[in-house]
């Protein structure tokens, strides 16, 4: 019997998250999390895609409000309306407390994982950005119907080479390691666990301890009771599986050629671009 609640999960700008944890909302943002105990509420307000978290307060005193923008409007009435009526019942004419000393602050440090995405995120737009400047301006210079094709080719052929080769590059950087870790690294033989939770968020399904004591986790496709893992020594989260000499090299010569296979990409989209601005396609569109 499912056990999850009803209750929407608000998600808002720039990462920030609005739920309920028991008898407190819980407001995650960037650098903090916030958490509020119903105790500190005195209501709470849907304001289109927003929501008003408003604390309590002694007589005469400006309530403290905490807002989540960006979340989504039907949620948001949801959510207000559900917390609103699990809210306790306060008699009249008892005291108000300030709600604020009643919150409690936690510093949030980003994991890798977070800190990864964020400049993936990042990485992503300005690429796009770059180049779809790039494309406009090819239109622009060439002034006909081929180079304006051509900068939208740009415009598909530049990001997508940029992704093939930021894949390959990672692919080649963990070649690498599964050359160098089980050479010069630490081997030792990690066990499978229950936690069999996957690549987006998971903390693995086998773990091994370093030589400090530190038990670290790794997702592993297999159903083996171990398998051989090297780690680096000054940084035991980085492992590799221990494969064949046959397996490698397969693997490098596979993520080699996304490497290059991208760089073309690139190479094209630049060929194209420089052609552009020196005039080459300024005639394509004149009749023969």
């Amino acid at each position: 019997m499912s056990t999850s609640s009803p209750l929407p999960v608000l998600r808002g700008n720039r990462g920030a998250v609005l739920r309920r944890d028991g008898d407190a909302l819980v407001l995650r943002r960037s650098a903090e999390e916030m958490r509020i105990p119903f105790a500190a509420i005195a209501r709470i307000r849907a304001e289109g895609r927003a929501v008003a978290v408003e604390l309590t307060a002694p007589g005469g005193a400006v309530p403290a409000v905490h807002r989540l923008d960006g979340v989504s409007a039907a949620s948001a009435g949801v959510f207000a309306s559900a917390v609103t009526n699990g809210l306790p019942s306060r008699p009249r004419d008892a005291e108000a407390v300030d709600g604020s000393t009643l919150v409690t602050v936690e510093a949030v440090t980003e994991s890798a994982n977070e800190r990864r995405a964020r400049w993936a995120k990042r990485g992503a737009i300005t690429v796009v950005l770059g180049f779809g400047a790039l494309s406009v301006a090819m239109g622009v210079v060439g002034g006909n119907a081929a180079t304006w094709f051509l900068g939208v080719m740009v415009l598909i052929v530049g990001p997508a080479g940029t992704a093939v080769t930021a894949v390959g590059v990672g692919g080649m950087w963990l070649a690498y390691l599964a050359w160098f870790l089980p050479r010069h690294g630490i081997t030792v033989e990690a066990v499978r666990v229950s936690d069999t939770t996957d690549l987006l968020g998971r903390s693995g399904n086998y773990a091994y301890t370093d030589t400090s004591g530190t038990s670290h986790r790794r997702y592993v496709k297999g159903s083996a009771a171990t398998v051989p893992i090297a780690y680096h020594p000054a940084k035991p989260a980085t492992a590799v599986v221990c494969h064949s000499w046959g397996r490698k090299l397969w693997d490098t010569v596979f993520c080699l050629g996304v490497l290059l296979f991208g760089l073309a990409l690139l190479a094209s989209a630049v060929v194209l671009a420089i052609g552009t601005f020196q005039g080459a396609y300024d005639d394509a569109m004149t009749p023969r």
